[in-house]
Formats: structure tokens, sequence, C-alpha cells
């Protein structure tokens, strides 16, 4: 690693009021290794002597990233190339080939490379090194197109911008041996396991980390190319327009889009607003009986005064959005739901007052401001088959440096919708943690569902009032842990297993997973006892990582670590590894767990068997 002084002025953005601040740069490390994780905003190295290095990154598109609880630009120039194999290569994708290709469009022989388009927006064209003679002469001839058919043998190109044929669609056979190319400057294909040729990487005098370039080789094995949601969405409706529109409606399944925003952008929510309502509607097993109806406005003064309701227009006219809904009745007796959203242009605002019109018009109402907003907010991160925590940095910086809210100022009564984004996160927090711990899960859908539909007094106290304290304890647990990457399925907390002092004579044995959080063991520790831990097997921490025995890495990672657990208070964590004596500070039930980042425990294998007794007094 080489080290280099330097300081830089930075662009702090507070609101909207942009403030100019020196801030020091202790130095640069340069580093080269292995990708071990990537979340929004966050890349963790293992550099060649097996050390982990996390630090913040601006990706391509980024607009700042979060050191404490502000927003810095500092954009870090990115490198990403590889070669992967041709199977990999995916419908929408923007590509380009060379071809032996006549004037009709036909094409001669096998292709053995494919250069995969960093521009999604790149004109489709096509290039002769020399023009034919006549349509039967094949000359070599580079193809700018979009996939719209690909197989092991033959690849299809749509070559709209193009004259080649009336078809405009190319066929071209694919070499046995052929690879995709890929040279870009963004993070969205990189996985773990990629190589890292070199990072620069800024020590900045707060204490953080933030990446300045990184040069990153894709050698991993992969199942897909395009790594994020967002990302494979784009890719999906790369055939549509950019440009803004008129007001106009456009549909799918179960939404109303009505909105001046690109055919583009516009389709690409749609597509999010239909799987936020499968994810939601699986969730709560029930649905709206009516399609959902979201004004999404980019440019206020191209509509009709009448055609937006006021509410809504102060509210797209202030970069937000409100979901304004209404119940009917008769005879006392809810009959039907209304409801109607409006939204600025980013996706995220219509996502989350999209689960506010779903949830009204399911149940007839969205349940108590702390529900309403926090399960709102939940539904606008969810995206398919992912349990981790994914959303803004900026949420999670706040959430870690705030001074923490009680869970029963959470769910206080009294409180009002759109109060803060801070509020907000508080919301999230809980809702997050308490639909994705199996200790609680199942009682918090029922609650959801009373609060919804006003079927009973059903509430907070109510519901979770025997196992507050759980709650609380697990709660502070996962605001001072988690981060993008966290999985509260994989961390929750054993509140069954009983303990109790171990006996001269006994031994008491269990398993410890890599893959998880704290976890309890039999032992109830007597302060000042002496105990003597031996281990058996080996875990990983990382894909495609060594088995490491309860020792770990030369710096630690993959070590076997334990805490005591008393009265809902946790020790400090102390380390064993594969043998130890340990002479217990305190009483409490022994706790322990591999020790690795916690938002980077999803990767993780194996397991270690302890075996523990008491220290064997001398004769």
């Amino acid at each position: 690693m080489k080290a280099i002084t330097a300081t830089f002025i930075a662009l702090l953005v507070f609101a909207n009021l942009a403030v100019a601040q020196t801030i020091s740069v202790d130095d640069f490390q340069e580093i080269s290794g292995v990708v071990r994780d990537l979340a929004t905003g966050e890349i963790t190295i293992v550099d060649d002597d097996g050390a982990a290095h996390k630090a913040l990154i601006q990706n391509k598109g980024g607009r700042y990233i979060i050191l404490g609880n502000r927003r810095i630009q500092f954009p870090a120039k990115i490198l990403v190339a590889g070669l992967l194999p041709a199977e990999l290569l995916e419908i929408g994708m923007i590509v380009q080939i060379y071809a032996n290709t006549n004037l009709s469009g036909k094409t001669r022989g096998a292709i053995k490379e494919v250069l995969v388009e960093p521009n999604p927006r790149v004109k489709l064209d096509h290039t002769f090194d020399q023009q034919p003679a006549d349509k039967k002469d094949y000359q070599r001839c580079r193809i700018t197109g979009r996939i719209v058919a690909v197989s092991r043998k033959l690849l299809k190109l749509s070559v709209t911008d193009s004259s080649l044929n009336r078809k405009q669609i190319v066929s071209v056979k694919l070499d046995d041996d052929c690879q995709m190319k890929i040279e870009e400057d963004s993070l969205d294909r990189v996985i773990a396991g990629d190589r890292v040729v070199a990072a620069q990487v800024a020590n900045i005098s707060t204490g953080e980390r933030a990446v300045r370039s990184i040069e990153i080789e894709l050698t991993a094995d992969r199942k897909q190319v395009t790594r994020t949601f967002d990302a494979q969405l784009e890719q999906r409706f790369s055939s549509f327009s950019d440009e803004p529109s008129e007001p106009r409606e456009l549909r799918s399944d179960h939404f109303i889009l009505a909105t001046d925003i690109s055919d583009r952008s516009a389709q690409v929510l749609l597509a999010k607003l239909e799987t936020m309502y499968e994810l939601v509607g699986a969730y709560f097993r029930a649905a709206p009986k009516q399609p959902i109806l979201c004004y999404v406005v980019r440019d206020l003064n191209q509509w009709p005064k009448e055609r937006l309701k006021p509410a809504g227009a102060q509210k797209i006219a202030e970069g937000a959005g409100v979901t304004l809904w209404r119940t009917l009745s008769k005879g006392g007796r809810k009959t039907k739901a209304e409801a109607e959203v409006y939204s600025c242009e980013n996706h995220s605002i219509c996502q989350h007052e999209a689960v506010h019109a779903f949830c009204a018009l399911t149940f007839g109402s969205t349940g108590p401001v702390w529900f309403s907003e926090g399960m709102a907010e939940m539904g606008q991160y969810w995206k398919p088959d992912q349990l981790a925590v994914d959303i803004n940095p900026e949420v999670i910086r706040y959430l870690q440096n705030a001074k923490p809210k009680k869970m029963a100022a959470i769910v206080a009564a009294g409180q009002i919708t759109g109060d803060s984004w801070q509020a907000y996160a508080w919301r999230w927090a809980l809702c997050h943690l308490l639909a994705n711990n199996p200790n609680y899960s199942k009682r918090f859908k029922t609650l959801g569902l009373n609060l919804m539909t006003e079927r009973n007094d059903d509430s907070f106290t109510n519901a979770f009032g025997p196992v507050a304290a759980n709650i609380s304890f697990e709660y502070d647990q996962f605001v001072e842990n988690f981060g993008n990457g966290y999985r509260v399925d994989l961390c929750v907390w054993d509140w069954r297993t009983p303990a109790k002092p171990l006996s001269k004579s006994k031994r008491t044995k269990t398993n410890v997973e890599a893959r998880a959080g704290w976890q309890a063991t039999r032992l109830r520790a007597v302060k000042g006892t002496s105990y003597d831990f031996i281990t058996e097997g080996t875990w990983g921490i990382g894909k495609g990582s060594e088995d490491l025995s309860a020792d770990g890495s030369p710096t630690g990672e993959g070590r076997l670590i334990g805490a005591l657990m008393n009265e809902f208070e946790l020790s400090t964590p102390f380390q064993l590894g594969s043998e130890a004596t340990w002479v217990a500070p305190s009483d409490g039930q022994l706790f322990l767990r591999c020790r690795d980042a916690w938002t980077e425990l999803e990767d993780n294998t194996g397991s270690i068997k302890l075996i523990i007794r008491q220290t064997p007094k001398k004769k």
C-alpha cells in the first residue's frame, strides 16, 4: 500500500443549501484484492493479505456519499472490465459486433466476441469496413443493435435505426468459445468475488474512508450480468424513448398511470409498481379489487388545472407526493374505498404513495401513522427475492448517528403524516424489524391487518406488551448494527434456549453458524469462574473464501467471539478462537458468533462445534 498526504475541497449539501468546507485527507491507500461485498454506497475489499477494507463509494449516477449525516460529492473514477461467457448475454442489452454481412443484413460465419455498449442510449447503426459491391457481397461490418433473442448458438439483434433489411433484425451465429466483453464506468455488474486490480481509497479526517478510483476485473462466477433490479428494468425497457412526453394514460395489470414522464421512465415505474403490488399482496394475502390510479407529474404547466386535485398538485409542486383516499359508507357500514396517488417524477415517492393506496383500497384504512408510513417505506424498498436491507444510505447514517428513539415514542398516538423523513426512518426501522424477525413477524402481520380493517381494539401494546423489552433490545441491536446488506432473519435473537451454571463434572456443547448473529449457548456463566473452550470444524466468510478455523484469519475476521447477556444487557464482546481459557467477568448467558461485518453474513458458510467445561483446578 502507498500512502499519499493530500487535502481537498468538498461540496457539502445541507437540504438545499450548499456550503464549501475544507476537509483533510490523511492519506490515500492503494489496495488490490477481491470484492467481498457491494451495497448501495459502500464496497468491501479483501486485500491480498486477507485484511478487509470497507469504504464509501459514489457509483456512476450517484449524487453524493454520506459522511456522518452530511452529503458530500466525491465521485469515484470507475473502470470495470472483463470477458464473460456469451451465454450470459441478456435481452435488452445494447451490443456491438463485427460480422461478415451483406446489404440485405444476412451474416456469414460465427463471431467470437460481443461488446456490451456502456451507453444504453447509443444510436443503433451499422458501418462496413468496405462497401459491398452488390447484395451478395459479404464484407466485415460493425453492427450496433439491441438483443431481442439469444441462445447458445444464435444472437438476434434489433437494428431499428439501420437500413440493413426490412425486418430490421440481424441474426448472427455465436462461436462455441464466444465471449461477452464489458468495459464500463459503473459498478452495476460487479459482484462479490470480482478482482480489484487497483483501488485508491481516501482516509478522511472524519474517520471514514471513500474510494477515489477503482479498477475491477469481472472474474467471479455469476448467474446473470446485470446485478441490480433497477438496472435490469432500465435494460428491459431500453427500446423505449427517454424524451419527455405530454400527459397521457398508460396501463398495466393493476395500475393506471397518468403522466408526462418519458415512455421509458413510465414503463420502468409501472414494472416497479407491479413488483411492489405482487410483494405487498403476497405479504397481506389480499389486494384491491380495482386498479390504482397514479398521477406522476414532471411539469405541472402541461396539465390543465381541473385535471389534478389542488392538494395533489400542491404536493407535486413541493417535489413530494400524497395519497388522497376516502371510504364510502351506507347505514354505518363501509361499502367502498377510493384512492388516488399524486407524485412528482421520483419513482420512490410514487412507490411509497402507492402502498398507501393499496392498503386503503384493500382494507379501508392504512392504519395509524407509525404503521402506515413504516410499511409504505418498506413497500418502496421491497425487491424480488431480496431479504437484505437495501435503502438510501442517508437514512442509514441518520439512524446510526442520531440519538436513539425509544420504541414507545415511535408507536405513540397523535402523530401526523408528512412530519419529516427522519420520523419516517424510525418507523421504517421498527416495521422492517418486526416484519422480518421470526420472533414477531406473525403477530405483527395480524396486528397490521387488525389496525387497517379496524375489526377490534388491537394495538401495539396488546400485541407486544409481554415481549416489549425483548423487542426493544432487538430494535436497539438492529439500529446499532444494520446497514445495506443486513439480514434481520439471520440476526434474530434466541430467547428460548435455557441456560444454567455448569457443574464441575459437566460439559456443554453447541454449534455456532457462521451465517448468523449472536447465538445462545446453554451456559450461564458465573462471575469469576474459569472456563475452557475447544472447537472442531471450519467455516467460511465471503464468497469463495477459504475454510477457517475458529481462530479466523490473521486479521481476525472469522474468529469465534463471545458476549454475556444478563437482564437485557449485552457485555462487550471478547475473543475466544479455537481454544481458550476464559474467566467470566460477570454473570450472564453466553452468546457466540463468527466475527464478521453484520452486513456481510449472507454469504458465510459452515459452522463450528464448541465444547465448554469448567477449568479443572490444579492439584
